[in-house]
């Protein structure tokens, strides 16, 4: 009824003699316009509705009316708090009124049971980089956290190399609620995976983290943000997950919150199962000195892991006083993986007989993951001054113990079984590898509103942790296991961070607004071997400028200076047996990586255009070929490269088509230059590199939608291995029910498309002249994963939010 006399008075007004003019925009709290608002006049004395309109696609909106007298300006729109001026006169029919944009909040309004919230973008652009709601995706009901990540614009989940990029630059931070995870990327993934994307909020992709934010990561941060809700009395949800790809799968979860006057309870717990398979198929040629010279070898590696994972969350807050909070959280994960590998390498020797080897690896490990967190804060205001102090302190336990043994066979090219000569033919082995991280991190933050243009932040945190890695590979002797003096490796590594920060928030005017920032971390490592250690310390700036052209459009200038430290892993000297001719190692000789980023962005409502100049020194390179003075096989390892430079234009365009069908596509292209140091000859090398997201959301009606999102990244490079470019396309269809439940039927991979394939000594000579072409499938390529999800939450659904709070931002990331 509202919607026909506001059309009826836009109407009316059209036709009269209007003069006087009354305009401005309406935008909601992060200065994005809101289209369709009411704007009414009302008379001041009797409040009734003289005159009214609605904002346009910009959030604008112009008014006329030709009547002299008091009135009041009224917008209003479903889903947000009213808004109303002062009282102003219309003195004559040439009166002029522009407002200042009018900034709308969200508000949650209870209509019989039913919840009715505004509906969100579903990415949204900062000054730090871009933030995905994904509860306004379909396919994020019934999918865990990783394929939600892996969907995301511009991240890049290689499985086969267990590692993330950003953008296509390596070197992310990932954290979950702030907390930086650092853990294995292999066990990253197994916990991502292992989580119910159900409890997701929203994903943010910091590409320009500013100085309050820990400097790791020099592609940027990725933060997952988990729900949490606190409510007066009971909320609760049950997710019940299934599927099928290469083997069942399962995810079942229960969260809980409660929530009185002063205090608030919550937990979650999660087990999942999953049975999956994936395999590798290698040939090329090597010219080992084991192996006698050149080398043709056809392999081939299936693998068949069974992930079982038990996820707890647990926190409690309690509000000490008006302007004073505290509160814990625990974060334990477990994972018991089960693996077993069939590998075949067929040799084809120079001067020996054909070899035929078969080897099956099992693999049986235990990881345990405990973060903890306490945290207090306190708010004070004085007038228009406001302040917060907070300190939180954080305990992170990791442990994994990943044991395997290895039975081999050999047969020649009759397929009669033979044992060929050489040590490295062994019956079989058995190796250990036992990681035990503990870290400990204590930061302090002050922030203080001073007035409307000015603000101040800054913050004190320091971090302490060590780092025991023991591992060794034993051959089979008859009925006995010796150790192998090459393949033992014990050590520990200490280190310590500590970090000073300030930034400051200046307003020149209304379109042009300034933050910059200083911090400094002095960083030491302690090694069992001492020629090892090292110690330094570096300022790393940032500083962002904003002018808005109009409400809608604005400019962006950042510069980040960032560091990428290597994992605590990556620095370990593990050895993990991969085959008669090659381990996997660790690299305690690795460097830090430093980055200059420089970012200009033009952005017009939900659309930007950004170029970016990055400049990276020491970046990290994983899963290299390199020698080793203590091995005559092959090491793979991470290694430093001298540099890498890029350029690039990267996009976001979101199209609206109609009432019902939205379309959303993020880019990247650029060229990439890099200069090689583990190989035999330093090689520089260009090329152009581009990757694009894609997605689409169709809602048929109030409780039915459907959504097509797919990723593709070009031909790229890791190191001196060449990777060749490879994507998926992903579908989902959901059902909403009156009762708050939805069931949800998605598919991965609809094309079977997810294959990698890379060529190893094709842009240079390798450590031992490898040249191998090297094709790895995904379980999706073998066959696409189908789930059908159902979730039921029951309880109180008047709910707000309330943020996880916790010191440990990059520590976790690198475990």
């Amino acid at each position: 009824m509202k919607s026909i006399i506001i059309s009826t008075l836009v109407l009316f007004t059209f036709f009269k003699p209007l003069e006087a003019q009354i305009s401005g925009s309406v935008v909601d709290k992060e200065g994005l316009p809101i289209p369709y608002a009411n704007v009414m006049l009302k008379d001041r004395t009797s409040n009734t509705i003289l005159s009214g309109t609605i904002t346009d696609e910009d959030g604008i909106f112009n008014l006329e009316f030709s009547e002299i007298g008091a009135y009041i300006l009224k917008v209003d729109l479903l889903s947000y708090k009213s808004w109303e001026s002062t009282a102003f006169n219309i003195s004559s029919i040439s009166f002029r009124k522009q407002f200042k944009p009018i900034v709308l909040e969200e508000e949650i309004t209870q209509l019989e049971g039913v919840v009715v919230t505004a509906r969100k973008r579903l990415i949204e652009r900062t000054s730090e980089g871009n933030v995905i709601n994904v509860k306004e995706s379909v396919l994020t009901k019934g999918s865990n956290v990783l394929q939600v990540l892996e969907r995301s614009p511009g991240v890049i989940l290689d499985r086969r190399n267990n590692s993330f990029s950003l953008n296509g630059k390596e070197g992310t931070l990932v954290m979950i609620n702030g907390k930086a995870q650092r853990i294995p990327v292999a066990d990253l993934m197994i916990l991502l995976n292992s989580m119910s994307a159900d409890n997701l909020e929203k994903i943010e992709l910091l590409t320009n983290p500013s100085a309050r934010h820990d400097v790791d990561g020099n592609a940027g941060i990725i933060n997952i943000v988990l729900s949490k809700n606190e409510a007066l009395g009971l909320r609760s949800s049950i997710v019940l997950s299934g599927g099928y790809g290469e083997g069942p799968k399962q995810t079942s979860s229960v969260s809980v919150n409660y929530g009185s006057e002063k205090s608030l309870v919550y937990g979650s717990y999660s087990f999942s199962y999953n049975e999956s398979s994936s395999g590798w198929r290698g040939e090329g040629i090597t010219d080992l000195p084991v192996l006698g010279g050149n080398t043709e070898i056809n392999f081939t590696s299936n693998m068949q892991p069974i992930d079982r994972n038990h996820n707890i969350n647990f926190g409690y807050e309690y509000q000490l006083s008006q302007s004073s909070i505290i509160g814990a959280s625990l974060l334990f994960n477990q994972s018991r993986p089960l693996t077993l590998t069939n590998n075949r390498g067929l040799y084809n020797f120079v001067s020996e007989p054909f070899l035929d080897a078969q080897i099956e690896v099992k693999g049986r490990g235990t990881r345990n993951n405990l973060s903890s967190s306490l945290f207090f804060e306190k708010k004070n205001k004085i007038k228009k001054n406001e302040s917060t102090l907070s300190v939180t302190a954080d305990y992170i336990n990791y442990n994994s113990d990943r044991p395997n043994s290895v039975i081999s066979d050999y047969f020649d090219e009759n397929g009669i079984p033979y044992q060929p000569n050489g040590e490295v033919y062994n019956r079989g082995n058995r190796g250990f590898n036992n990681t035990t991280i503990n870290l400990g991190v204590l930061g302090v933050n002050y922030n203080r509103i001073i007035n409307e243009k000015l603000s101040f932040e800054s913050g004190l945190k320091g971090s302490y942790s060590e780092t025991i890695n023991d591992a060794r590979i034993e051959i089979q002797e008859g009925n006995d296991f010796i150790e192998d003096e090459r393949f033992i490796s014990k050590n520990s590594t200490k280190e310590t961070i500590g970090a000073i920060y300030a930034l400051s928030d200046y307003s020149f005017s209304d379109q042009l607004k300034a933050q910059i920032g200083l911090r400094y971390e002095h960083w030491n490592q302690d090694f069992s071997d001492n020629s090892l250690d090292r110690s330094f310390g570096k300022l790393f700036p940032s500083l962002f400028l904003t002018y808005n052209l109009s409400e809608a459009k604005a400019l962006n200038l950042a510069f980040t200076k960032r560091i990428t430290r290597p994992n605590y892993i990556d620095l370990a000297s593990f050895l993990i047996y991969n085959g008669p001719t090659s381990v996997f190692s660790g690299n305690p000789q690795l460097l830090p990586a430093i980055t200059d980023n420089i970012t200009f962005t033009y952005s017009n409502k939900s659309f930007n255009l950004s170029l970016v100049a990055t400049n990276e020194k020491n970046p990290i390179a994983r899963f290299q070929i390199t020698r080793n003075p203590q091995s005559t096989v092959a090491v793979i390892a991470p290694a430093n490269l001298d540099y890498q430079r890029s350029l690039d234009l990267q996009s976001n365009i979101p199209w609206k088509i109609n009432d019902w069908w939205n379309i959303n596509f993020n880019s990247t292209i650029g060229r990439r230059e890099f200069k090689l140091l583990h190989t035999d000859e330093k090689v520089t090398h260009s090329y152009i590199h581009y990757n694009f997201n894609a997605s689409q959301t169709m809602q048929f009606t109030n409780d039915f939608s459907l959504e097509l999102s797919g990723w593709y990244t070009s031909k790229h490079y890791n190191g001196s291995v060449v990777v060749d470019g490879f994507g998926t396309l992903n579908g989902g269809i959901k059902k909403t029910f009156k009762n708050g439940s939805s069931l949800q039927f998605s598919v991965s991979d609809i094309l079977q498309s997810f294959d990698i394939r890379s060529e190893i000594g094709s842009l240079t000579r390798e450590a031992f002249g490898d040249e191998f072409i090297v094709n790895y499938s995904s379980e999706s390529r073998r066959s696409r994963i189908y789930n059908l999800s159902f979730t039921y939450p029951f309880g109180n659904n008047k709910v707000k939010d309330t943020n996880t709070r916790s010191g440990a931002d990059s520590e976790k990331s690198r475990i």
